[in-house]
């Protein structure tokens, strides 16, 4: 059976931490989770390189949909997410490197009911990737062994899985946060190490992110974030004018932790580089324009979004 009400799918989130033998038995409990979309740019590819690529995008595709990523009942529903491979460099020894655009949604909610809607949840540029892909080879994941291709895949598999969860749930992803970390922790003392090791500047780093989001002192992140769909987002269409105050404070929250802890938190960035045309498009219908003088005091990245949006 297909549950769509969220008060069900939150429900069993919560009792998710039953054995793995009663969720089993359960009516959808096996099936898997994610259902990403892959693409590939090959442009930049000596042509001599180009064949061996031939399966590339399906065999990414199968390994992300084909495998169990979590021990979570989802009620048989999918995450619906997509991954851009760009490649920007080969060599004859079957050796990629690669920028990556990572992006999943959720349903939003009317009341119990899945809507038509749906809104962003992660979007990430990742442009340091390097791997090899030998034609024909499976793919496997061995959380016990670094792959510089499967170990990269389920890195965002986790991190896909894990946010989707914590827009149900609070802190629900946290042990998909902590495989993500381990995933970091492996690739920073291989071959492919630069990839991985934690970097200092403010940019994009596989691990910063992943530390950053198990570290106990942004819980308060995480507990906004969760607080932004659930009570925010899902709540626009039966009760807008909580639904817009609790995704302000959410807002406003995420930027006191970032100002408080870490002027260059990578988790609030991301957050608002996803979301600011979702926030500047909601608040064209609260009641008090000025509404976007706070907004772009949370999120001065984005201030010049807010300040047209402010004046339509």
């Amino acid at each position: 059976m297909l549950l769509v009400q969220r008060s069900i799918r939150r429900t069993l989130l919560l009792i998710a931490g039953v054995s793995w033998t009663l969720l089993s038995s359960l009516p959808n409990a096996s099936a898997q989770e994610l259902r990403c979309d892959v693409t590939i740019n090959i442009d930049n590819i000596p042509s001599a390189q180009r064949d061996y690529l031939r399966n590339f995008e399906a065999d990414v595709e199968q390994f992300l949909n084909g495998y169990r990523w979590t021990t979570e009942d989802l009620g048989g529903e999918k995450i619906d997410c997509a991954m851009t491979i760009s490649f920007t460099g080969a060599t004859s020894d079957y050796r990629y490197t690669a920028k990556v655009f990572v992006g999943s949604r959720r349903p939003v909610y009317i009341g119990n009911e899945r809507s038509p809607r749906e809104t962003l949840v992660l979007r990430i540029l990742d442009e340091q990737w390097e791997f090899e892909y030998v034609p024909n080879r499976p793919l496997y994941h061995d959380e016990y062994r670094f792959d510089p291709l499967a170990s990269f895949l389920a890195y965002y598999a986790y991190l896909i899985v894990g946010f989707d969860l914590e827009t149900y749930v609070e802190l629900s992803g946290t042990k998909y946060f902590q495989k993500a970390l381990s995933i970091c922790n492996q690739g920073s003392s291989s071959a492919f190490g630069k990839d991985w090791k934690q970097q200092s500047g403010g940019s994009y780093s596989k691990f910063s992110f992943a530390e950053e989001l198990v570290d106990l002192r942004n819980q308060q992140f995480r507990l906004a974030f969760h607080s932004y769909h659930f009570n925010g987002v899902d709540l626009l269409a039966t009760e807008l004018s909580t639904g817009m105050e609790n995704m302000l404070q959410a807002a406003e929250s995420m930027a006191e932790m970032r100002q408080r802890l870490n002027p260059r938190s990578l988790l609030v960035k991301t957050f608002f580089d996803t979301k600011y045309l979702e926030i500047a498009e909601t608040f064209l219908q609260y009641p008090n324009r000025s509404v976007y003088d706070r907004i772009s005091k949370a999120d001065p990245s984005h201030q010049g979004t807010y300040t047209d949006y402010s004046r339509r």
